[in-house]
Parts: C-alpha cells; sequence; structure tokens
C-alpha cells in the first residue's frame, strides 16, 4: 500500500482537491528506484505526512498501521518483541525482521524502538528478503528514510505536552551551505513522561515505565557534480527508563505457594526501582555516482550500541535478587552494488557485495541478597555474593547476491535472485563468584565458536495486464543466523533457521486512483526453528533449534477517497502459526499442533480522515482510528491466553501556512490489555492506558 500524502500542513482552497493524492510512489525496497505498486513483494509505504497524520513516532505506533506486523515494548527497550507474519524477534538471538535507516542494517532487534524522527518515509517489506537483504531477514524488512538537505532552506518545531507529564520537543533545520553543492541538516529530538506502571512499595523511585531521551542526527549532502551524490551522517542517542515494572500473575511462585497476593493491573510491588540506560551513536557515508547505465552505490557505517540495566529479578518486595547488565555492541558494516539505470532499457538489474563485523560484549551480574540465603538456587549457600557471567563475542560475515527482472512477454516479467553468504562467530564466557566473606573466583572459561553458510534463491514472475494493476507469485528463501547461549552452567551454540516462502498477490488502483488495493496470500514452512525457552532457576531465557513450523495467512489494505478531503483506509491481516514439529525438553512436552506463542490469529485497523477549509488560509483536520488484535498465547502449551482487543485513537486540529494546532488521545476509552506475559515466571507487564494531550507545530 503506498500513501502520497503533501509534505505541508497549509490548507488554501485550490489545494484541497489534491491535498490526499494516493498514488504509486518510487521506492527502493528493492535496492533500485521504482514504483512501490509494480514491486511482487507485499509492501507498505508511509511518508512523512502519513506518519505525522497517524501520529507515528515510534515502533509501537508503526505497527498498529502495517498488517501482520506486531510490536510490544515489554520490560525495557533493550527486552521489546518483534512479530512479522508470525515470526518473532527477541533480544536473547538474531532478528527475523531486517531493519534499516538509510540503508545501515541496525543489527540487533533491541535497536529497533530508538524513536523515528525527521523521517521522509518508510517502507514496509513483508515476507522472507534474503536474496536483496541477507541474513535475519526472514520475516521482512523495515527500511527507514530520513530528510537528505537540498537546496530549500526551512526549518520545523514541534512541540507536545499531555498527560503522564508528557513532554516533547522535536525539531529540524536544512539548509545549502553553497548552492547547488553543499547542503546541511540537523535534527533533533528531547522527551520525557512519567511512568503508568504505579510500585506499591513506598519510597521505591519513580514508577515503571518513565521515559526520558533525546536524539539528534547531523547530515552533511555534497553533490560535486550531478553524477555524484555524497551523504555523511551523524547520529546520537540516549534514553533512560523505568525498567521491567512486572507485576504477579496468579502463576507467579510466590502467588501459588500463599508468601504473596497477585499484583492488580497497572500495580506493581518490588523492593528496587529498576532502571535502563541505552544509548546508540554512529557514522556513515553514502556515496552514489550515476552513469548512463549504472548506478553505482556505497554505504559504509559504523555503530556504537551502549545499554546498562538494573533490576529487582525476583520481582517481589521480598530482598532475594538483583540483577545488573552491561551490554555493549560495535558494528562495522559495508555494501558495495551496482544497478541498472531505469533509462537503461526493459531488462532491470541489481548486484553487490556487503560484509560486516560485529564486536558484543556482555556482562551479566546476579546480586543474591539476604532474603537468598539457604535458597535452593543460591550458588552461594547460607551466604550471599553477586555471580558474574562475562561474554565476549565476534560475529564476521560477507556476501555476494545479484537479482534481475526481464520480460518474458509484454506483460509479464520474471525476477530471478540469488545470494550466497557466509558467516563465522566466537565467543567466549567467563563465569565469577564473589561470595560477601570472600575474595571473587574465576570459576569457568568457555570457549565457543561456529560458521553459517546460505544459498538464498528467488523467482517471481508478475503480470501487468493494465498499468494500474500488477498480479504477481513469488518462491523465496531466508535464513536466521545461529549463534550461542550462554550460562552459568554453560553455554552451547544454536544452529540456522530456515524458511521457504509462497506468496501470491495483487495490486490494483480504481477510479483514477482514488481506489488502492492491495491483497496477498502466503505459506512459510520454517525449518529447525529457533524456539525460544526460559530457565527460571537462572531467570534467563534461552535458544534451542527445536522446532518446526508454518505460517499460512492473508493480507489486505485499502484506501479509498470517496470524496474531496475524506479518506478511508483499511488494512487487516488472517494468520495460521502453528507448529508441525517441536517437543520441550525440559517440559518434556509435545506441542505439535499448537498456535506459536504471541502470534494473534488476526489484525486490523480502520481509519477516517478528512481535511477541509475553514476560513483563509486554515484548515480543519480529524482522524478517528480503531486498531485491533485477535486471540494470542503467552505460552507454547497454549494454556494462558490473552483475549482480543481493541484501541480507539483520535486526532483534531487546525492547520495552517506555519502553524498546526492538534487535540489528541490514545486508547479513548481507556481500554486494559496485557503486553505480554512470561508465564514460567508468573509476571506480566500492562499496556498503555489511556493518554491525551495537545501538539503545536511551526514551519519557518
Amino acid at each position: 500500500m503506498i500513501m502520497l500524502l503533501p509534505t505541508q500542513g497549509a490548507i488554501a482552497d485550490s489545494d484541497v482537491a489534491a491535498i490526499h493524492e494516493i498514488g504509486a510512489l518510487t521506492v527502493t525496497a528493492q535496492k533500485r528506484e521504482e514504483s512501490g505498486q509494480r514491486i511482487p513483494e507485499s509492501l507498505t509505504v508511509l511518508n512523512e505526512m502519513g506518519l505525522s497524520d497517524a501520529g507515528i513516532t515510534d515502533m509501537s505506533g508503526l505497527s498498529a498501521h502495517i498488517p501482520n506486523l506486531e510490536f510490544y515494548n515489554f520490560g525495557s527497550r533493550r527486552h521489546s518483541m518483534t512479530f512479522m507474519r508470525g515470526i518473532k524477534s527477541l533480544h536473547v538471538g538474531e532478528p527475523a525482521t531486517g531493519y534499516y535507516v538509510d540503508g545501515v542494517n541496525y543489527s540487533k532487534s533491541y535497536m529497533f524502538d530508538f524513536p523515528l524522527f525527521d523521517v521522509e518515509r518508510i517502507e514496509v517489506l513483508r515476507g522472507p528478503q534474503g536474496t536483496l537483504y541477507g541474513r535475519n531477514t526472514m520475516a521482512g524488512v523495515i527500511s527507514v528514510h530520513t530528510r537528505k538537505p537540498d537546496n530549500e532552506t526551512g526549518a520545523a518545531l514541534h512541540t507536545m505536552v499531555g498527560s503522564e507529564n508528557i513532554k516533547e520537543i522535536r525539531g529540524h533545520v536544512r539548509a545549502p551551505l553553497i548552492q547547488d553543492r553543499l547542503f546541511i541538516g540537523l535534527a533533533g529530538l528531547f522527551s520525557d513522561r512519567d511512568g503508568y506502571m504505579d510500585n506499591t512499595v513506598p519510597g521505591r523511585g519513580d514508577d515503571g515505565r518513565h521515559m526520558e531521551g533525546r536524539a539528534g542526527r547531523a547530515k552533511l549532502r555534497f553533490v560535486p557534480t550531478p553524477a555524484w551524490d555524497i551523504t555523511l551522517t551523524m547520529e546520537a542517542q540516549n534514553h533512560d527508563e523505568g525498567a521491567f515494572p512486572f507485576r504477579r500473575t496468579e502463576r507467579n511462585s510466590f502467588v501459588t505457594k500463599g508468601v504473596l497476593r497477585a499484583d492488580k493491573p497497572y500495580r506493581y510491588s518490588h523492593d528496587f526501582a529498576g532502571s535502563a540506560e541505552n544509548s546508540l551513536w554512529g557514522v556513515s557515508l553514502n556515496a552514489v555516482c550515476d552513469t548512463p547505465q549504472v548506478r553505482i552505490t556505497s554505504i559504509s557505517a559504523y555503530y556504537d550500541y551502549d545499554d546498562k540495566e538494573r533490576i529487582d529479578s525476583d520481582f517481589s518486595p521480598l530482598d532475594m535478587t538483583q540483577m545488573a547488565l552491561r551490554l555493549r555492541e560495535q558494528t562495522f558494516s559495508q555494501e558495495l552494488r551496482f544497478a541498472s539505470q531505469e533509462s537503461a532499457g526493459s531488462v532491470e538489474w541489481v548486484a553487490g557485495v556487503s560484509g560486516f563485523r560485529l564486536n558484543n560484549r556482555r556482562t551479566t551480574t546476579t546480586d543474591y541478597r539476604p532474603g537468598m540465603a539457604g535458597h535452593p538456587n543460591n550458588p552461594f549457600g547460607l551466604e550471599t555474593g553477586s555471580r558474574q557471567l562475562d561474554a565476549d563475542g565476534i560475529d564476521e560475515g560477507a556476501a555476494l547476491f545479484g537479482q534481475i527482472t526481464f520480460p518474458l512477454q509484454k506483460r509479464i516479467r520474471m525476477t530471478l535472485g540469488l545470494r550466497y553468504e557466509y558467516e563465522k562467530a566466537d565467543m567466549k564466557t567467563v563465569l565469577r563468584d564473589a561470595p560477601r566473606s570472600g575474595p571473587a573466583v574465576e570459576s569457568g572459561t568457555e570457549m565457543m565458536d561456529n560458521d553459517f553458510s546460505a544459498i538464498l534463491p528467488k523467482i517471481s514472475l508478475s503480470c501487468h495486464p493494465v498499468p494500474e494493476q500488477t498480479f504477481y507469485l513469488t518462491v523465496s528463501r531466508a535464513h536466521r543466523s545461529g549463534g550461542f547461549n550462554t550460562s552459568a552452567t554453560g553455554g552451547n551454540p544454536y544452529d540456522e533457521e530456515y524458511s521457504w516462502v509462497y506468496e501470491t498477490g495483487s495490486k490494483s488502483r480504481f477510479l483514477n486512483g482514488r481506489i488502492t488495493l492491495n491483497l496477498a496470500a502466503f505459506y512459510m514452512d520454517i525449518r529447525d526453528e529457533q524456539i525460544t525457552l526460559f530457565d527460571p532457576s537462572e531467570n534467563r531465557a534461552y535458544i534451542e533449534n527445536a522446532g518446526q513450523s508454518h505460517r499460512m495467512g492473508v493480507e489486505a489494505e485499502i484506501h479509498w477517497e470517496p470524496a474531496r478531503g475524506l479518506l478511508l483506509m483499511a488494512a487487516g491481516s488472517v494468520l495460521e502459526a502453528r507448529y508441525d514439529r517441536y517437543s520441550d525438553p525440559v517440559a518434556q512436552t509435545d506441542y505439535k499442533g499448537n498456535r506459536v506463542m504471541g502470534v494473534p490469529d488476526y489484525t486490523f485497523s480502520l481509519a477516517s480522515q478528512y481535511r477541509c477549509p475553514l476560513w483563509g488560509k486554515w484548515g480543519f483536520f480529524g482522524r478517528a482510528e480503531l486498531a485491533g488484535t485477535g486471540n494470542r498465547y503467552f505460552d507454547d502449551a497454549n494454556t494462558v491466553k490473552a483475549t482480543p482487543h481493541a484501541l480507539v485513537n483520535l486526532r483534531l486540529g487546525i492547520e495552517g501556512d506555519h502553524l498546526d494546532l492538534y487535540l489528541w488521545a490514545r486508547n479513548v476509552f481507556d481500554r486494559h490489555y496485557i503486553l505480554f506475559e512470561n508465564v514460567k515466571n508468573g509476571v506480566a507487564e500492562d499496556g498503555e492506558p489511556l493518554s491525551f494531550g495537545v501538539s503545536l507545530a511551526c514551519r519557518f
């Protein structure tokens, strides 16, 4: 689904007829410029104004508007979970969804939840993208494109205040330094809000889920000749939040043993206030050279991610255990590709090479407090102390890829693609025990290594009976990299996960582009599935290649402009995600035929949006949304089920040439729902309640 919307909020009488045009935007989803409606893939594109109209500023907001995309900020920003077409990406392993910002890969899912600011458009490709994007794109790719500076001088400032003491300022400025040659762009944000989870233990810090963040991005663009376009990007972000405000459910061991009661919704009782601080900074260089026949693109990047967390890991008012995490990840990546020019003929192609090196250091410290003295899970017996596990890893790989599209007949085109990639990973772990009454002792060292290689083909047929219609059939393969589990009792590697997908779909526009209808149906077969298990004795998740499963579903998106200024939108998906083979080695239970944990059986979003002139250069804007999620289970045994829920969002405002004012509300009817529950630990976190506020945007 492609939305083409204006980049200014101003309304004039002569502009109303063209205020919303739904059309074929030019995108780079297949690493070359082309019309999104002609790509034989399930693709949704939101541009700058579309994101603004929907109030999308982060991954949670984005997922509510994309079929078969769910995102849950559960516990902390690092701990968030992403599901695309029912395939999960968790912080403990490799992601299944690729996330790119200006062509640079954010390598792990705990980097997905940084705020979206100064964004030009977002392209969401659903389905395996192994041929062009490679490892860890089994479910699809989210590609964020931020604004480039050019000859136009402009600036904007957006402020927002709201309930829970929400305060946010976003702004940007762009200008030419040398006309037609050198340009600069600066963008930044500051945000702050109180938490909505109330810790009932007195004097234990701020409420859970409070957040404070800041981010900035600078771009320097150099166009020495018409053939060259070089952009240097530098960015940095830092965010601090109240982490892991988990409340006890009736399945918590303290509750089942009668020691403590279950917590009420939006209440939790911890004797220690959890916190998380994560930061990201990086620099990238994007160089494009155009020749008459070929476009050459080089993307070089270095990114540094740092995370510090400390939590009450017994999730109770008892002084038993606390856990501290320090994670640092440094990534260097390089891609060089060659693509045919649009004017080069009927054959379109792209080819390239890529490589990366990732250094990862993780330190996990569990502090056994006085309440654990004599507990069977306390390695210090009757004493107290701390256990520290250091894990240092290096992961590096390279790939060679190519894709070609050519006509078979006048209206039928075939796409063939192939990728080969190789990856090598090493990990060293060191375990240290430090009892309160003595010196620290190194109690274990382990070395692990693994290597992976994959051949990822793709074949697609597309038919274009008329310019406004595309029908396609695609078969492709993708894989998720393997990795390492680290544990106080010893680590072990896990292997790659592979999938084949079979997809068919159609993209159509009717009534001179006033109606756009996109449909897709798919079947995905997943082998050697990486199953996430949980060890309550160490309070940690780990991964085993224990399963085989399938995903089968349909997706639909429709945009309709029935009258001038009125836009109706609907998107939805129905999905079956079941295990075909999976035996839990810990519980010794066969889950064959069960639904996959965390995957809803349907999702939908409905929106109605209206713009019209009021007086002079002022206009009215109104938008109402209904977003729903179906049944899903919180465990592989399918014993704990989340009931369906739907949330209503509203946005009303007046818009002018240089000033916009909006009133907004999310979860208008204050619908309670559970983000996620860790069933084995018996802890859960509630979704955000009603929030409301006012936003002001100024353009200069």
